[in-house]
């Protein structure tokens, strides 16, 4: 029935999101010097499409970062400290976290952005994997 459709999952996992389409700061601007995935070219290729949102006002309405967390179901978040996306997923998890969201962080050192899709290159991307499938199967028991 409706109830069935309408009810929440039993959780969320985000794997280095990017979540705030605001004016690029931090992590987002600085890192892409050293993230093999979101490098400059990257940056200077595609940084036009967040304009495309329309206003600053617009893009920072759209941002999942700078919207309410209330309401959703647990989530499991996989970040790199070296990544282009670890400020705004940090910012996410934070006001999460502050609208009562259930958060459980994993942060790994000197990887690029979306590192756990590298897992059979990176043995941090298959913690990163493994850390996901466990927090998914004591989700789901």
């Amino acid at each position: 029935p409706m109830d069935a459709i309408l009810r929440n999952p039993a959780g969320g996992v985000l794997m280095c999101p990017f979540v705030d389409y605001t004016e690029p700061t931090g992590s987002f601007k600085e890192y892409i010097a050293h993230d093999l995935i979101v490098n400059k070219a990257v940056f200077e290729g595609n940084i036009h499409y967040l304009a495309s949102l329309g206003s600053a006002e617009n893009r920072m309405r759209e941002s999942p970062a700078h919207r309410s967390f209330r309401g959703l179901p647990p989530l499991a978040v996989v970040v790199s400290e070296h990544e282009c996306c670890y400020d705004q997923t940090i910012l996410l998890v934070n006001r999460a976290r502050e609208d009562g969201v259930d958060v459980t962080l994993g942060v790994w050192r000197y990887m690029c952005h979306v590192f756990p899709v590298l897992s059979m290159f990176l043995p941090e991307g298959r913690e990163a994997i493994d850390f996901m499938v466990d927090w998914m199967r004591k989700r789901l028991a």
